[in-house]
């Protein structure tokens, strides 16, 4: 018992430390931000990512850094990382949108369904831990009116309790596929951004395939397939093609 209470002191204080070095190290940042030292407060705010404390907010505020500093596609890739964390924050897309105006290339993306448009903007008004707390707490509310619905020998509150336990059941299967897409979404690897000053799409893995597009550095990409030092890749308007790996920076 004494040993147990010995390692969980010291687990404790270790967690202490450990916030009250972080909360110094962000305070320090944001100072840092405010006095127009961008690259020290990018280096004190990824001494907390080298901790392995990650949030938006982290990778917002270095890409506000990188945006002040003109380095557009770097406030692209955290702003990018951000919104991946937290989808629904306007400030995130704002920024966003802003930094992708500085960039050479302005694709425009193919035209989402109506329905695509809103099934995605549902899906991201939570993030996945709190569609998980959704789909628990509507999980127990359908096992409390299945529980009425066997118990009761009304047919009214039967038919009543029955219905409802539908609805808390459809609830929490939705909840529980926006918490998987969300949670899939945040730790896929399957965007990048560009890095390098330009790059010529091939239409084969080979440095002698047909050039189809150019595109330039903070364009964003999907992979879709990957062979040797080759990725294949498409851009927002549908075109696809291969480029190099080196030439890019996954979200």
């Amino acid at each position: 018992m004494k040993k147990f209470l010995i390692i969980f002191l010291v687990f404790f204080s270790t967690l202490h430390l450990l916030a009250k070095t972080t909360n110094s190290d962000i305070e320090a940042a944001n100072k840092a931000y405010t006095k127009e030292k961008y690259s020290d407060a990018i280096n004190l705010y990824n001494k907390v990512l080298d901790k392995g404390l990650e949030s938006f907010e982290l990778y917002y505020n270095i890409g506000n850094c990188y945006f002040r500093m003109a380095n557009y596609p770097m406030a692209i890739l955290n702003y990018e990382k951000a919104k991946k964390l937290n989808p629904a924050d306007d400030d995130i897309d704002f920024n966003l949108k802003i930094a992708n105006t500085k960039i050479v290339d302005k694709i425009d993306p193919i035209p989402q369904l109506f329905f695509v448009k809103w099934w995605i903007l549902f899906t991201n008004l939570f993030s996945y831990d709190n569609w998980a707390v959704i789909a628990i707490v509507s999980i127990s509310f359908f096992f409390m009116f299945l529980f009425l619905y066997l118990a009761s020998k009304s047919y009214k509150t039967k038919k009543f309790s029955f219905w409802v336990s539908v609805l808390f059941l459809i609830i929490a299967l939705l909840s529980l596929n926006y918490s998987y897409k969300q949670y899939s979404n945040i730790y896929s690897k399957d965007t990048a951004i560009i890095f390098a000053p330009n790059v010529t799409v091939k239409s084969s893995p080979d440095e002698k395939g047909t050039d189809k597009f150019v595109i330039h550095e903070g364009t964003k990409v999907t992979i879709l397939d990957e062979l040797n030092n080759w990725v294949k890749i498409k851009i927002a308007n549908g075109s696809n093609g291969w480029i190099e790996k080196q030439t890019f920076e996954l979200i």
